[in-house]
């Protein structure tokens, strides 16, 4: 089983405009509401792979209701915790071009109370979860280290904790207790202070996270495919081009095809193909991590894989 972890989940609404300009009036000729926060999207491309997982985190007000009855459409397993704060609303502009501007609310504050709660369910659903993901920002809160409490709760289960978060709580969990974590470029500079010009620049940084104890390290490349590193082996993802539509949502999606393939036991070479045909997937339609099994089997057969002995 997988299970999804959504700490600050918020309703995605997606605007799309003939001209996006600062202080004019706007008008919308798409709108499109969808149930969202990066591990709601992680979890809807693991249900279109044909598994169903259990989405945990925090939902609360008229817009939880609303996110709950998304998540019971897309036949998602709701197991959030409820609390008394207004979830967020997100917005994603995107004009003729394709430029794409986002604004993110912060969301609510939880408290102590429903935080041991959140932690009690956990505890029993790691039981029979092989995989867990946690994606996006922290609630406003929560301690700052609270990747690395579920980090260790995985790891006492068993349980293989895929990461995907930015800035100082990714760099809080940064230890042996994570499977994996999926930076982008900008990500990776920010963790280790450092600049990354080239794919190899991108290797001999990720190299310093291997050193931390991080099973494997994943280097979103956008277009230019994608990286993972362990203590065995470098693979260098190459990816078609496609005419992207919106890549919002992409990296979750490869995500969830991610965690997906090691649910299932596929090899590393077998994963990164789904996971970044996934990716494609997602940025061939305006809605927020969609993906379509048919884009999916045809890209995975297009996409190459090249392995390197890793060396220190």
């Amino acid at each position: 089983m997988i299970t999804v972890i959504t700490f600050n989940p918020s309703i995605d609404r997606l605007y799309k405009l003939d001209d996006f300009e600062i202080g004019k009036v706007q008008r919308a000729n798409f709108v499109n509401p969808t149930a969202g926060g990066k591990g709601l999207n992680v979890a809807k491309a693991i249900k279109k792979l044909g598994s169903t997982p259990i989405c945990l985190g925090f939902l609360g007000g008229y817009n939880g209701l609303y996110i709950e009855n998304e998540i019971k459409n897309i036949g998602l397993t709701n197991s959030f915790t409820k609390i008394d704060g207004e979830t967020r609303i997100c917005l994603n502009i995107i004009d003729k071009n394709g430029a794409s501007t986002e604004v993110l609310e912060k969301g609510p504050v939880v408290c102590e109370e429903d935080i041991k709660s959140f932690e009690i369910n956990l505890e029993e659903i790691l039981k029979n979860t092989k995989v867990l993901v946690a994606s996006g920002s922290l609630l406003q809160g929560l301690p700052i280290d609270y990747y690395n409490l579920v980090g260790k709760m995985c790891k006492d289960k068993d349980v293989k904790f895929i990461l995907d978060t930015s800035g100082i709580s990714l760099e809080k969990a940064l230890n042996n207790n994570v499977y994996l974590i999926k930076p982008n470029t900008d990500e990776l500079e920010a963790l280790t202070n450092s600049k990354i010009n080239s794919k190899e620049d991108a290797i001999d940084v990720a190299k310093h996270l291997i050193d931390k104890g991080i099973e494997n390290v994943c280097i979103s490349m956008g277009k230019d495919g994608m990286i993972l590193l362990n203590g065995e082996n470098i693979y260098e993802v190459e990816i078609p081009k496609i005419n992207a539509i919106n890549p919002v949502g992409s990296g979750d999606s490869s995500i969830g095809g991610f965690a997906y393939g090691i649910s299932k036991g596929y090899d590393l070479v077998e994963c990164l193909k789904l996971a970044n045909a996934c990716g494609m997937s997602n940025a061939l339609y305006m809605e927020t991590g969609c993906i379509n099994k048919e884009d999916v089997d045809k890209f995975s057969k297009d996409i190459k894989v090249k392995i390197t002995q890793y060396t220190t």
